[in-house]
């Protein structure tokens, strides 16, 4: 997806991405966390319930998230931006 706007988590000496991770339901999530934390992400909240881990990671980190056993989906987190209320629709 070379067309998102992704948030980068500043840092001095590497480019870090918020992502969140959708966990396959027949993984333990607690185990695909601790994958992830081994793979170099910083896990940030793990939502058991909806299966969705959350974090941040160095940007050349990315694809290999998708090798670990029990990540079903990646998604780097977009910035969106509303116009103020007063403008005009476009």
């Amino acid at each position: 997806c070379n067309n998102l706007i992704i948030d980068r988590v500043n840092h001095p000496l590497m480019s870090k991405v918020k992502v969140s991770i959708a966990v396959d339901q027949s993984a333990q999530i607690s185990e695909v966390a601790q994958k992830l934390q081994s793979a170099g992400m910083e896990v940030e909240q793990t939502l058991s319930i909806v299966g969705v881990i959350s974090g941040a990671i160095e940007e050349a980190q990315i694809n290999s998230l998708a090798q670990i056993d029990g990540v079903k989906a990646i998604e780097p987190e977009r910035e969106i931006q509303l116009r103020p209320p007063d403008s005009e629709i476009q």
